[in-house]
């Protein structure tokens, strides 16, 4: 399989970021990996340049969002006339064997019509099967795209510079013609936010809550009203998907530690929303 790989770097820790490359580099013509972080994690390229020989690393010295590295990527990989290229987060992994079959899957298959493949990263809601199913979107890691096709959809979106970038993207796939496919029986090992322990509003029970970074509520507010309001073609059901994906606030909302942080970024998205500020916070 003619394929190339990507995998966006924010303050990652060396030892998991090695661990996580590992279980899907040597299956890969070529890994580009674009670091976000603004300062240089001491003995990071060495490290992943001890790795692999198929690994290219790229330190950018600021954090331009995942939708320009990707962008950046999908642009190189072309240009070295590769035919897909899979795309990874920092924290995110293949189960053993996982991998060489996702990409047999593909070669195996006829989806001259697929732009994006993926895989599973909640067994929990969707629920495992043999049979590939069509998708409404794919997350970014575990991703396969088709690059002949890809640039028919377009560039993803950088004016969200991180949250939505997967989900508009997708939703563009289907307003293009194509598909989004799941290989649903291929699990993502994917870490999603923090946990922290929050008792319910309804119960009174404790249990593990997932909080993300404050700087996020501003993204995820900004970025979804501006996909429900201003972006041209959304269906009912991409709607009601935005809808679903900004539920997520609701921990961070009630649980979080620095809620006040949390709430000041709701209304700054807010505003950022009504003026059409786009972009990096």
């Amino acid at each position: 399989m003619n394929i190339a790989g990507v995998v966006i770097l924010y303050h990652p820790d060396i030892k998991q970021l090695s661990a996580n490359v590992n279980t899907y580099a040597s299956g890969l013509k070529q890994l580009y990996i674009y670091d976000n972080t603004e300062t240089q994690t001491p003995g990071i390229e060495a490290a992943l340049h001890g790795l692999h020989p198929n690994i290219k690393y790229h330190f950018f010295n600021s954090n331009e969002g995942i939708a320009k590295r990707l962008n950046q990527a999908v642009a190189l990989a072309t240009q070295n006339q590769y035919d897909y290229l899979l795309t990874m987060d920092q924290d995110s992994s293949f189960k053993p064997d996982d991998f060489e079959k996702y990409k047999s899957l593909i070669q195996k298959g006829d989806f001259t019509n697929v732009a994006q493949f993926g895989i599973n990263c909640q067994p929990n809601i969707t629920i495992p099967s043999e049979a590939p199913q069509e998708a409404l979107t794919l997350i970014t890691s575990g991703s396969i795209l088709n690059l002949s096709l890809v640039k028919k959809v377009g560039n993803f979106n950088e004016g969200l510079f991180i949250d939505f970038v997967d989900a508009e993207f997708s939703y563009r796939v289907i307003q293009a013609g194509f598909i989004n496919l799941m290989f649903s029986n291929i699990l993502l090992n994917h870490a999603i936010g923090d946990l922290v322990s929050g008792r319910s509003v309804v119960t009174l029970k404790k249990s593990l809550r997932i909080i993300h970074a404050p700087v996020r509520a501003f993204y995820i507010t900004r970025n979804g009203l501006t996909l429900l309001f201003k972006h041209k073609g959304l269906s009912p059901e991409m709607k009601k998907d935005v809808i679903r994906c900004m539920k997520i606030l609701k921990n961070d909302l009630i649980y979080h530690p620095q809620l006040a942080k949390v709430y000041i970024n709701v209304i700054k998205g807010f505003f950022a929303f009504c003026f059409n500020s786009m972009g990096k916070r």
